[in-house]
């Protein structure tokens, strides 16, 4: 089913609900990574509706189906009132339901400085392979660089460069992203000070935390380095960290996805027994 939220700044961001039915018994909402969009989840909705678990989410600002030059967000509060709204919405439509936020890369580091700065009133969250270390980190002087020009022309995009091959083992999996129309490589210089802003407070204030997580990273992750998660995780108790050996970046596009699922399901299972 469509789900369409509004923004304050005007934009409207598309989106799904995908629900089993009466036999609901939690809601997942999903903030998806950069370049992509909500649909490239719709196999992982099915999997949580066969367990009796709603899945929602919108494409971000400036991605999939939403309004918004691609690539852009004009500042990261814009990302914090979407989640707002969205859990705001799930909580009016599916009172008393428990609700988990889940966020994969860019997705992932979007989540995490949400629960540190939000403390929202939710059974859990689940994080996988975020943005908290790149592969290659950036130096120094495009960090200086990114700043300034935040200021001056936020709205600059530029292409990351993303090595769509480390994506997932499944040959199938890289074919299909090349070809989606809805995927694209841009990246604006505030959408990057954004995220480097949010990792970075998020690596120094990990110990805050006071949401049950659950922080999956591939071992083999050449986009996002599991480097972050273990950082992160060390530093707080209300983290369970899992290293999948020989995983890239999109665990829930890998050959062994299931097993991967199942693994999700049953720390979600024990939240709400």
């Amino acid at each position: 089913m469509e789900y369409n939220i509004a923004l304050s700044n005007g934009q409207i961001l598309k989106g799904i609900i995908k629900s089993p039915g009466d036999n609901l018994r939690a809601l997942v909402i999903m903030v998806h990574g950069h370049g992509e969009h909500i649909l490239r989840y719709d196999h992982w909705a099915e999997l949580f509706n066969g367990s009796d678990i709603g899945l929602t989410g919108v494409d971000l600002p400036g991605h999939g189906r939403s309004e918004g030059k691609r690539g852009h967000v004009r500042d990261g509060d814009l990302l914090m009132e979407m989640i707002d709204i969205m859990i705001d919405e799930s909580n009016k439509t599916f009172s008393g339901l428990p609700l988990f936020l889940y966020g994969h890369s860019l997705g992932g580091s979007i989540v995490l400085n949400y629960l540190l700065t939000r403390n929202p009133k939710i059974k859990g969250a689940i994080v996988t392979d975020p943005t908290l270390r790149l592969a290659f980190e950036p130096g120094k002087s495009k960090l200086v660089l990114a700043a300034i020009m935040k200021s001056i022309l936020p709205g600059l995009v530029q292409q990351t460069g993303l090595p769509v091959n480390y994506l997932s083992h499944d040959r199938e999996i890289i074919e299909k992203y090349i070809n989606d129309p809805l995927v694209h490589d841009k990246m604006s210089v505030s959408l990057f000070h954004t995220m480097m802003s949010f990792n970075n407070y998020s690596l120094s204030h990990a110990s805050e935390l006071n949401v049950p997580l659950l922080l999956v990273h591939g071992g083999e992750d050449k986009i996002c380095s599991p480097n972050g998660s273990i950082e992160f995780a060390v530093k707080t108790k209300m983290a369970e960290l899992k290293i999948w050996e020989g995983g890239y970046h999109e665990l829930h596009n890998e050959p062994f996805k299931k097993e991967v699922f199942d693994f999700l399901i049953s720390w979600i299972n024990k939240k709400i027994v």
